[in-house]
């Protein structure tokens, strides 16, 4: 027959209360510093910047399908163009290979994780808004880049008000790439190694 007291109780409650497991859910993705949980979303990051850019191309190529206006006007054949090209290199091809490496870095050294996880998660998260911001632009008065993915004057000059919301999408990832290269480059990969 037990005697537990209603503090015993309340204390065995306490504790459970405050498990501290592994997150669950969608915690689990948006705090992780796994290796292999950050390179699958830099993968799916890519696969769906891969969609958007293809999206871009199908327009872009309906256009050009036969002499004259077909689908969009000329201002907007240059937004296309030129969100396709910098959503294809820094959303498509440089997020796929930061996947691959976020998978395989760590297990080629013998590491038990990048260097340093939580400047790597935040090198991811800073993605997504980048390219929010970048593909916002496409709505915004005056219309989005249009001067190729070099930016380019004078073409660019036709982008109206949202050139310097391109510019800072630009910049986000840019230190997204420089944050992700500090976490796994060699040098300070081995510092992620056991002692």
């Amino acid at each position: 027959m037990s005697t537990a007291s209603p503090a015993n109780d309340h204390a065995h409650d306490h504790d459970h209360d405050h498990d501290h497991g592994p997150p669950r859910g969608l915690t689990r993705w948006i705090f992780t510093t796994n290796h292999k949980d950050i390179g699958t979303l830099y993968l799916l990051f890519s696969l769906l910047m891969f969609f958007v850019g293809g999206t871009m191309a199908l327009f872009i190529r309906a256009e050009l399908f036969q002499p004259g206006l077909q689908v969009v006007n000329p201002q907007l054949f240059n937004e296309l163009t030129t969100m396709h090209a910098l959503v294809m290199i820094f959303g498509a091809v440089m997020p796929a290979f930061v996947g691959l490496a976020n998978w395989l870095i760590p297990m080629m050294i013998g590491g038990p994780d990048m260097a340093l996880p939580r400047m790597n998660n935040w090198s991811f998260w800073i993605m997504p808004f980048a390219f929010t911001l970048l593909l916002s632009t496409l709505f915004m008065p005056g219309g989005g880049p249009a001067g190729g993915w070099t930016l380019y004057p004078p073409l660019v000059l036709q982008t109206g008000q949202a050139f310097p919301f391109v510019i800072l999408a630009i910049h986000m990832m840019g230190a997204s790439s420089i944050m992700e290269r500090s976490t796994s480059s060699p040098r300070s990969s081995i510092c992620a190694l056991p002692a």
